[in-house]
């Protein structure tokens, strides 16, 4: 038994050294000189055989993105990082002056760029051309509303009555589930290992109930894509004057599914309560409180507005505040939202503080004043 038991061991050792072997002669790096057939083989029999941690770079097979991206002589290098918007853009100019129809007889050759290049640039060709093919990358441009889209993805994003009246841009940090591309024909790449099992897909099959009749029932199959969670920053622009409920729209940028049209992210604005300045329309309403001798002799006030600048608010010696009186600042209010250079107005509300309690000498002297 002993003796069993150490042959099984040398043989996994062996085996175990025979892999490495294998795996180092079919790496990347030990074929990258030799021509392209043979490397392609070589590194099919590395997938087969399982190695992880030797190859990074993507295989151009038929229908992947390595393909597109050979198309632009631009390798892809396994990462999440392969597509880079700028390099994509410099080589496909390059290479379309280069192979233009009217500098070359190679027709087929700009038609491939084009080709490549539209998809590349282009997120949901991009995603529809991984799990699907060019043919459901042409339905799409054909016709779109045939291809099925994922659901709208609807948030809530709150914001303080400052960021309403002064704008500005901001970020939205978001999950979402997005798919993994290449991954299912090339599972050890770099960006794959993360991934795991996209949702299960929902089929039609045919159940007969006798030999003439049947009727279709939806089925789960096991999807043989990858998916995973990712990360997603959006860059959310406030326009001056947003107001509850508004709308902002972000097209595509919802979950993805093999197969499918992303749906759109929507983000709906809730502006919060401020504690000194209520809103009412494109109009800002005040409440200051002042007292009775403010009423009725005058006064001049300080007020720090909504952008951090001062309002001086004042009423002239002469002029009486009256209970439930108001002040009307024109230009001083919310920005209106189809015109963020027009303003509405600042409604000053006036609450005049009465004393509690007026003494016998104090109550003579305002007899003698009002009196006079």
């Amino acid at each position: 038994m002993p003796s069993l038991l150490v042959a099984l061991l040398l043989l996994a050792a062996i085996q175990s050294a025979w892999a490495g072997v294998l795996c180092s002669w079919t790496s990347d790096e030990s074929t990258k000189n030799l021509p392209s057939g043979w490397r392609d083989g070589l590194r099919s029999l590395h997938d087969a055989a399982g190695c992880e941690g030797y190859n990074s770079a993507a295989r151009a097979i038929p229908g992947s993105m390595a393909e597109l991206l050979q198309a632009l002589n631009i390798e892809d290098d396994g990462t999440d990082a392969a597509v880079d918007r700028q390099r994509l853009k410099r080589s496909y100019r390059e290479l379309s002056v280069k192979h233009h129809p009217d500098k070359s007889q190679e027709s087929s050759r700009f038609q491939q760029l084009r080709e490549a290049y539209e998809i590349l640039d282009d997120p949901v060709k991009l995603l529809l051309y991984d799990s699907g093919g060019p043919e459901l990358v042409r339905k799409y441009e054909t016709d779109p509303d045939e291809v099925p889209t994922t659901e709208n993805l609807e948030v809530s994003h709150s914001i303080r009555l400052e960021e309403a009246y002064t704008g500005g841009d901001y970020t939205l940090g978001l999950s979402k589930q997005v798919v993994c591309l290449s991954c299912r024909k090339q599972p050890r790449l770099p960006r794959c290992r993360q991934c795991k099992a996209c949702p299960e897909e929902v089929r039609l099959r045919q159940v007969w109930i006798s030999q003439w009749e049947y009727y279709m029932e939806e089925v789960l199959v096991p999807s043989p894509e990858r998916c995973r969670q990712a990360d997603l920053d959006l860059n959310v622009t406030i326009e001056r004057g947003a107001a509850t409920g508004d709308r902002l729209r972000f097209e595509f940028m919802a979950a993805q599914l093999p197969k499918h049209i992303p749906g759109d992210v929507l983000v709906t604005l809730q502006v919060l309560k401020h504690p000194v300045f209520k809103r009412r329309g494109s109009d800002l309403i005040l409440t200051l409180r002042i007292s009775l001798l403010e009423a009725l002799v005058g006064f001049q006030r300080e007020v720090v507005h909504l952008d951090g600048r001062r309002l001086r608010l004042s009423v002239p010696r002469g002029s009486v505040v009256h209970p439930g009186s108001a002040l009307e600042i024109s230009g001083e209010g919310m920005p209106l939202h189809e015109d963020a250079s027009t303003s509405g107005s600042l409604l000053v509300d006036f609450q005049i503080d009465f004393p509690d309690y007026v003494d016998h000498a104090t109550a003579a002297q305002l007899e003698r004043a009002f009196s006079m």
